[in-house]
């Protein structure tokens, strides 16, 4: 039983580093000229549209985008593999249609004319060890029957690479290693990022946020070890801290932007925050 937390643990905390990574602009973009290097688009052309915040044990590891209006890309990273995550791109799809639908007025579901969706993709990053062929099909998984009049298409990427992706999954690789050597301790965190950054993987993502990747890491660790202790009031407890953490390790990249000279608007505009949020940070006596 033990094992089967730790695992649990351990992909959390990568998933934490996915979402810390790609909720940054430029390496979201560097993601999709991965995926479409063909096309010519700009940090301005993506937009995120279904990210989740770093360490909150919610859809951590989910990561849609929409690029110039035209196109969704809907990803999971995962480390363990399920054939459900074909159900959960569906899920997910379907959800994220509806939230644009009702985020647009000129569109009626009711109306005659066909509404103008942006097409879909579907990729998952998967870190794990099952050999998992490039493409799942949703209809060859779940029905069995070439004749079922609905499938969902998914892009598998599992190998290392020199690209935003490939570097991503060498991390976990990685990660998975120190954590076989070390145990799940800030060591093993630490020496991940050693190796990494010696190695060029992730470098300038790892040196600009070393101190908020071993944090979070870190504390999904604790937090796990009080589940482990205390049961899952102590898990409430643990998940409150972490979003508190959360919050104050913002705070003080606000504060940092503040300093460097960008804006209020290019920071909320950069860190994806609510303008008011970060203004209302800002003349705060604590960040002055």
């Amino acid at each position: 039983m033990p094992r089967k937390r730790t695992r649990k643990a351990n992909r959390k905390a990568k998933d934490s580093v996915f979402v810390d990574l790609f909720h940054q602009k430029k390496y979201c973009l560097q993601l999709f000229k991965s995926l479409h290097p063909e096309m010519d688009v700009t940090s301005s052309d993506i937009k995120t549209i279904t990210l989740k915040h770093i360490v909150v044990d919610r859809q951590y590891n989910d990561l849609g985008i929409l690029v110039q209006d035209k196109l969704i890309i809907l990803i999971e990273a995962q480390s363990k593999w399920s054939d459900n995550i074909l159900l959960r791109l569906w899920f997910y799809a379907s959800d994220t249609y509806l939230t644009q639908i009702k985020n647009n007025p000129a569109w009626d579901v009711h109306d005659t004319k066909a509404i103008p969706l942006p097409p879909p993709e579907f990729v998952v990053i998967y870190t794990g060890n099952r050999d998992i062929p490039p493409t799942v099909s949703l209809r060859e998984h779940f029905f069995k029957n070439a004749n079922v009049p609905i499938d969902l298409i998914a892009k598998v990427i599992r190998q290392e690479g020199n690209d935003i992706i490939g570097q991503y999954i060498t991390f976990c690789h990685v990660f998975d290693d120190m954590v076989k050597n070390y145990g799940q301790t800030r060591k093993a965190v630490e020496e991940t990022i050693r190796i990494c950054r010696d190695k060029g993987v992730l470098a300038e993502y790892l040196r600009d946020r070393e101190e908020e990747v071993i944090e979070a890491m870190v504390m999904l660790f604790d937090q796990q070890t009080a589940v482990e202790q205390y049961g899952d009031r102590r898990e409430a407890e643990g998940e409150a801290k972490a979003t508190a953490a959360a919050t104050e390790r913002d705070k003080r990249r606000v504060l940092k932007l503040f300093a460097k000279g960008n804006s209020p608007e290019e920071i909320a505009d950069d860190m994806e925050l609510d303008l008011k949020l970060v203004k209302e940070w800002l003349a705060a006596p604590s960040m002055a």
